[in-house]
């Protein structure tokens, strides 16, 4: 462990509920180091975490060194939003040549991560929720999923007191079928109710969810084929379920409600 690492550990262990001080990073300490701690569980050897651009993404972002993961350029200690995103840039033109001997993916994905563009855990493993508060495969904590349910069954009271005036036509995000799908997501993954499209009393694993979200695209298509609707729920609802599911795994940052 180098010095710089030694005193950026010891000044703020304290703190680790807050995002490591003077760096670009938006995750608190304490998540950064289980996820960095899971991903390098991967590698055999020392010299395998030197050579992986991925590895050395940890280091750099918490000012561990100057070496910049992807281009190998020299920045401010620790660099900046600026750089980080730089660095993000190349990786991805890298990605569109196809040059995939310098291809850096995996690096980006986590500097992503750590300045908040994208809210997906960046190791594969069991259970990645649990390294940032959440729980299996979400990665929103419950005392964050049950805020925005309260949020959501407020916004669905208001919504369906608008939809009884005939003089407003509120858009699909304001209708109440999309509160109450969104509702009913949320208390499902909290263990209150079943599943909202196939109304099982079913787990939310990764499985589960992506079986409801397939369900809820079903019903977003049928917009388009509105004979096929019969009695199921509007595709209204099914945005409600595929955007909420969307946010609980991470593949949005934006969550389907606003407050």
């Amino acid at each position: 462990m180098t010095a710089v690492t030694v005193k950026h550990v010891a000044a703020d262990k304290a703190d680790d509920a807050l995002p490591p001080p003077g760096t670009a990073i938006v995750r608190p300490l304490r998540h950064v180091e289980a996820v960095r701690d899971r991903h390098l569980l991967r590698f055999t050897s020392p010299a395998e975490v030197v050579a992986s651009r991925a590895s050395r993404a940890w280091g750099w972002a918490l000012g561990e060194t100057p070496i910049a993961p992807v281009t190998d350029r020299h920045t401010a200690v620790p660099p900046s939003r600026v750089d980080v995103e730089a660095e993000i840039a190349d990786a991805d033109e890298r990605r569109l040549r196809g040059d995939r001997e310098n291809r850096a993916d995996a690096a980006a994905a986590i500097l992503r991560w750590l300045i908040g563009d994208d809210d997906r855990v960046p190791v594969r493993c069991e259970n990645p929720g649990e390294l940032v508060g959440g729980f299996g495969d979400i990665v929103r904590t419950r005392q964050q999923i049950a805020n925005l349910l309260a949020t959501t069954i407020d916004r669905q009271r208001r919504a369906a007191t608008m939809s009884e005036d005939n003089n407003v036509v509120p858009d699909h995000h304001q209708r109440a079928d999309y509160f109450s799908s969104v509702a009913a997501t949320l208390s499902w993954v909290l263990g209150q109710s079943a599943s909202p499209i196939t109304h099982r009393p079913s787990e939310p694993t990764r499985r589960n969810l992506k079986t409801e979200r397939l369900h809820a695209v079903d019903l977003v298509e049928q917009a388009a084929s509105p004979w096929l609707a019969d009695s199921a729920p509007s595709p209204c609802y099914g945005e409600g379920v595929k955007s909420t599911i969307t946010w609980l795994l991470g593949d949005r940052t934006a969550p389907p409600v606003v407050p």
